[in-house]
């Protein structure tokens, strides 16, 4: 994905749910998109932690013990909720779900390793403080156009206390800070590595896959629906297509009716090699020039209205690129990392009421090369920064800004002004080379440390049909 995109409110058997990709999944952008053994594993910073509530009537029964990990247990509640999570993901996407003993297979292997990972974070002292939960539930709440206290009572009107709602929040931030400290902060591609890349690319002159920017539009379709209940939301559908050919502006459809993950972003999917798209949606638009609207598709999960917005041609490198500014702090003999934070938190409070950036940015920013152009980094994109300040970074909206972030600097204030599709050519070819090694060393070490951690944990299936795993 090119885009962090967490959260947002819709409708899928009752309840309230979070339509994205699959459960258990944090896409840091700067990873590539084939780094598909961490991705697997990694949850997306809040994705794990769904607003997806089983109905009260599930009883005690469903807490017995599937599986033991060390000294922590799975329970058939825990997997209920995580597959609740999987098909509403599945359905959003239009993707077929697997038989449903596949699908139990593979969340439990899921939370296993989810497991697995939180006591290794533990055993490393890893920890998160209140700040960056209560960070992480004011996230959701703003996602889903919600107060604190409206999620707080949306939470536990489905039945979810909301203490196990921020446990599940932090768990997340507690892998994430485990990966990151363990696997991707140390892996690197030098210079040698990049020239035989890129000389091994000319020599096989393989061609440029095209690219497509889509917006994208989902009416979901729950399975357990009836007809005239499809019919009504196929309907709604072609009603806003007619909409849209009217004049409506299609983010501002997205964001009134789509239940897609990309809703809040006026249902922009960001720019994506074809291969890395829905085949659904790439046959939606072929034949389209840019600016015009797909027909209404229908898929298992529902009814789908695309736009093209560009479509590369051949010899076209476009990225994505944000004008950035910041503020950074970094700890020291007198200020250590909390200080540090405190005091990020309150030029950010008086930012967010009006202070003038550059103006904070000379009175408190210890960055020299920008403090003196109010913190602006100019255009950023893909391999520019730090892995840690570009994955921050592609969180925010134009005009938001960060809480304090780290990086191995120290502790930054970001603001996105600005972002834009920009034609490089040639000249990023060797940023997408060094991110390309990267990931693909990033993939490989993954996944023999997570099969060393799991290969020293006690893990003891209980029920028969999982004993195989």
């Amino acid at each position: 994905m090119k885009r962090i995109e967490v959260w947002r409110r819709g409708r899928l058997s009752g309840g309230f749910v979070a339509p994205l990709t699959y459960s258990n999944k944090f896409s840091i952008d700067h990873y590539s998109p084939d780094c598909r053994g961490l991705r697997r594993w990694v949850a997306s910073l809040f994705t794990a932690v769904c607003i997806v509530f089983l109905p009260s009537a599930m009883g005690a029964d469903l807490d017995r013990v599937l599986a033991i990990i060390d000294d922590g247990v799975i329970t058939q509640s825990d997997l209920e909720l995580r597959l609740v999570q999987h098909v509403a993901d599945l359905q959003s996407t239009g993707q077929a779900i697997p038989a449903q003993d596949e699908l139990e297979r593979q969340v439990l292997l899921e939370l296993v390793q989810d497991q697995v990972l939180l006591h290794r974070a533990q055993a490393r002292g890893i920890s998160v403080d209140e700040a960056r939960v209560d960070n992480a539930v004011t996230g959701m709440a703003k996602r889903n156009r919600l107060s604190i206290d409206g999620l707080r009572r949306e939470v536990e009107r489905r039945g979810m206390p909301f203490a196990r709602y921020r446990e599940g929040l932090r768990e997340q931030l507690l892998i994430r800070e485990l990966v990151s400290s363990e696997v991707t902060r140390h892996i690197e591609a030098s210079d040698v590595e990049i020239d035989e890349f890129l000389s091994s690319q000319k020599k096989r002159a393989v061609k440029q896959e095209v690219q497509l920017d889509l917006s994208h539009i989902l009416i979901s379709v729950p399975t357990a629906v009836s007809a005239a209940e499809r019919e009504t939301r196929e309907s709604l559908a072609f009603d806003i297509l007619r909409r849209v050919e009217s004049g409506m502006l299609f983010d501002e459809a997205a964001r009134q009716f789509s239940q897609g993950p990309s809703a809040s972003k006026g249902g922009n999917l960001g720019l994506r090699p074809v291969s890395q798209l829905p085949e659904l949606l790439v046959a939606a638009v072929e034949g389209l020039a840019p600016g015009d609207l797909s027909s209404v598709v229908e898929s298992a999960g529902g009814f789908h209205i695309v736009r093209l917005n560009i479509r590369t041609q051949t010899g076209q490198q476009l990225v994505r690129q944000y004008r950035v500014r910041h503020i950074l702090q970094a700890p020291n003999a007198v200020s250590n990392l909390s200080m540090v934070s405190a005091r990020l938190i309150q030029v950010r409070d008086r930012i967010l009421a009006g202070a003038d950036f550059p103006t904070m940015v000379r009175l408190h920013s210890e960055h020299l090369p920008s403090r003196s152009n109010g913190g602006d980094l100019g255009w950023v994109g893909p391999g520019d920064v730090v892995p840690e300040f570009e994955a921050a970074l592609k969180e925010l909206m134009p005009g938001q800004v960060s809480f304090p972030s780290r990086t191995r600097f120290g502790l930054h204030l970001i603001e996105v002004t600005d972002e834009r599709l920009h034609d490089v050519g040639g000249q990023r070819l060797r940023a997408q080379a060094r991110s390309t090694i990267r990931s693909r060393k990033i993939d490989e070490r993954y996944e023999a440390w997570l099969n060393e951690l799991i290969g020293r944990a006690f893990i003891e299936y209980r029920i028969p049909r999982f004993q195989a795993q």
